[in-house]
C-alpha cells in the first residue's frame, strides 16, 4: 500500500484495512522493539510488547482520532510502548525488577536511548519519503540517483549504464534530493 501520509495510514487502519494494518505493523514494529530494548526487556518480552502495542491500537483503531494539537503521533506511540512495557515488567515472575510507577522505570532510560529513538524515527520518515518518491519520479531518475548517490558509482559509469548523458545524472541527483526535502517537510508539517 502506498499512502501519502501517516495520517492517511492511521485512517485506513481505523477503517480496518488489512493492507494498512500490515503496513502499520511493518512500519512501527522496529521502533517498538528498539524501545523495548532500551527498557531492558528480554527478547521474549520485546516480542510480547509488539503484540501488546498492536493489540492496543487494534482495540482503539475505530475510535482513535489523531489530534495534532495534543502533540505528535511519535510521542503518543512512545508513550503507549512505554506503558505496555511497564505492564510487562510488573508481570515478571522472576522478580528481577521491582516496578512501582512508570516514571521510576522511564527515568532510568539513558539519553542515548532518546537519540536512538529519534534516529530510528528519522529513518522511518526517510523510508516513507522514498516510497512516496517512487510515485513521483521516473524509474530512470530513481535508478540514476540510486547508482550515483547510494551506490557511489561515477557519473560517467551511471550515464553509460542507463544510456543517458553524464549531466543528466547530476540533474537527477538534484531533482531527487529536492523532492525528498519537500516530502520530508510535508511529513514534518503533519507533526506525525
Amino acid at each position: 500500500m502506498a499512502f501519502t501520509t501517516r495520517g492517511s495510514l492511521l485512517s485506513a487502519v481505523g477503517r480496518g484495512d488489512e493492507v494498512a494494518w500490515d503496513e502499520f505493523y511493518r512500519m512501527y514494529k522496529p521502533l517498538i522493539l528498539l524501545r523495548g530494548g532500551d527498557l531492558r526487556l528480554n527478547q521474549t518480552e520485546k516480542e510480547e510488547l509488539v503484540q501488546l502495542v498492536m493489540l492496543s491500537f487494534f482495540h482503539t483503531a475505530k475510535t482513535f482520532r489523531y489530534d495534532r494539537s495534543r502533540g505528535r503521533f511519535r510521542d503518543y506511540l512512545k508513550r503507549v510502548i512505554q506503558n505496555k512495557a511497564c505492564d510487562l515488567m510488573r508481570k515478571r515472575q522472576d522478580n528481577t525488577v521491582s516496578v512501582g510507577l512508570p516514571d521510576e522505570v522511564l527515568g532510568g532510560i539513558p539519553a542515548e536511548a532518546e537519540d536512538r529513538w529519534e534516529d530510528e524515527w528519522r529513518k522511518l520518515v526517510l523510508n516513507q519519503a522514498f516510497e512516496e518518491l517512487k510515485l513521483r519520479c521516473s524509474p530512470t531518475t530513481l535508478q540514476s540517483y540510486d547508482l550515483f548517490v547510494r551506490q557511489q558509482l561515477p557519473a560517467k559509469e551511471v550515464a553509460k549504464l542507463l544510456s543517458i548523458r553524464p549531466n543528466a545524472v547530476y540533474q537527477h541527483k538534484a531533482r531527487v534530493e529536492e523532492m525528498l526535502r519537500q516530502i520530508v517537510r510535508e511529513l514534518d508539517e503533519q507533526q506525525l
